[in-house]
């Protein structure tokens, strides 16, 4: 009864904190470069609660937030995306059953790939900024409902941050378990389910039910790119909240 009830609670707080992040954002002078902070606290839930608490935070924590931010047509696609993620996440991160090269290879491809979206959409000038305006969707950029600070991000920081996780991943594999670097293959199994998911939504759905036209191919490199930077964000957390609880 203890350990649901706090199950419930670390879900309930995880759904809040994930509503506020959501307001929170990087942006590029890139039009496929917005990173939204909510996500790799997402993944991050799903692989501390488990299936079941993961899909609640992922399907009612993006659906609020979107709902919040004012992108009403994605509503819909948020509440499945990320319940499906979350519990795909979840459930692979629970199962009895790893495999370690598995786990290896699938730490190599996030690093890879969120190494290649850094370098070619998170760099240079970026902005880091918050909404102070709720419901407005893309038009808040019209009514100065946002904060943003200039940052420059040089291409060596992808390339140090890329080396870093490499060598983490490595300390990892030959001082722990493989439960550690399974992990990564749960992780790369919800980004593929958020860019499956998402390209089937605004390819298919989204101009049935709105009559908007998405460009959903050009949105794979943004989900895929924007979903691997926060796996390797989360797993990264994840491992430290492990090592030090042990």
């Amino acid at each position: 009864m203890e350990r649901g009830l706090k199950k419930l609670l670390l879900t309930v707080a995880f759904i809040t904190a994930l509503t506020f992040t959501c307001r929170i954002s990087i942006f590029t002078q890139n039009p496929l470069g917005i990173f939204a902070f909510s996500e790799p606290l997402f993944m991050l839930s799903a692989l501390l609660l488990g299936p079941f608490c993961g899909m609640l935070v992922g399907g009612i924590g993006f659906a609020l937030s979107t709902l919040l931010l004012g992108y009403t047509h994605y509503i819909i696609a948020s509440f499945i995306v990320y319940a499906a993620t979350g519990f795909v996440i979840g459930r692979l991160n629970h199962t009895e059953h790893h495999n370690k090269l598995i786990g290896i290879i699938s730490t190599l491809i996030l690093v890879v790939l969120s190494t290649l979206a850094g370098t070619t959409i998170y760099v240079g000038q970026v902005y880091v900024g918050f909404t102070k305006t709720l419901f407005m969707g893309e038009e808040i950029m019209k009514v100065g409902g946002l904060y943003a600070y200039l940052l420059y991000v040089p291409f060596w920081f992808w390339i140090i941050v890329a080396t870093l996780t490499a060598i983490t991943s490595i300390q990892i594999a030959l001082r722990r378990s493989s439960t550690y670097l399974w992990t990564s293959a749960t992780l790369l199994a919800g980004c593929i389910t958020i860019t499956i998911v998402y390209f089937l939504y605004e390819a298919v759905l989204i101009s049935t039910l709105f009559n908007i036209k998405i460009d959903a191919t050009t949105n794979i490199i943004v989900n895929l790119g924007h979903s691997v930077i926060s796996a390797n964000i989360a797993a990264l957390i994840y491992w430290f909240i492990k090592w030090f609880s042990r």
